[in-house]
């Protein structure tokens, strides 16, 4: 069973910035002025390769602003933003700008309906490239005008090599009688299907 750190990041490119307390589950929520809010935990996660990672996070906006879309990003520490080039999501599917290609299939967010600001997303079958900082983007229409927030603090990821090991559960063995061995692979929110060899 795949046990998983989880994390999440979203603050605006303006405005200040407020904490406005922890939860029990240790998640803090970042304010901005008139109502821009992103609720997160931890800034850092750890995940082994071939298994998954989820990036918890869900925010607020000010009354005049409906979101649209959603965009996360991996990319340097050393920009303040993300560039274009460097999306990794995008929940807008008709648009022109372009997933990185090693990203392509591999993420999907767990709530599909942006309505809900929810911006949680899965990265599956990951890799030891996809260490790096993820950042999040959300678009929309504010006062009749297309707009968007880039917010700044990022998630960082770190996928180090497997080592977990499949589980094995051996019923009590009675000579002459079927026995049925069960074997659970580690990480089951994994994309890929896991190779089994009995020997």
């Amino acid at each position: 069973m795949f046990v998983l750190i989880w994390s999440a990041l979203f603050v605006s490119v303006k405005g200040s910035i407020a904490d406005t307390g922890a939860s029990a589950w240790g998640r803090q929520q970042l304010c901005r002025d008139k109502g821009y809010c992103v609720t997160l935990s931890k800034r850092k996660l750890t995940a082994e390769a071939g298994l998954c990672v989820v990036i918890p996070c869900s925010f607020t906006t000010a009354d005049e602003f409906t979101p649209k879309h959603i965009i996360w990003y991996k990319c340097d520490a050393s920009p303040t933003k993300c560039s274009d080039d460097e999306i990794i999501f995008h929940s807008n599917k008709t648009t022109d700008k372009k997933v990185q290609s090693g990203f392509e299939g591999r993420v999907s967010r767990l709530e599909p309906d942006v309505s809900q600001k929810n911006c949680s997303i899965i990265i599956n079958d990951l890799k030891e490239s996809d260490s790096g900082f993820y950042q999040l983007r959300v678009t929309g229409v504010r006062n009749g005008q297309q707009d968007g927030f880039t917010f700044i603090p990022r998630v960082t990821v770190s996928v180090k090599g497997l080592n977990q090991k499949p589980t094995v559960m051996i019923p009590t063995l009675t000579e002459g009688q079927q026995a049925t061995l069960t074997c659970t692979a580690p990480g089951l929110c994994s994309g890929s299907v896991p190779e089994i060899t009995w020997t």
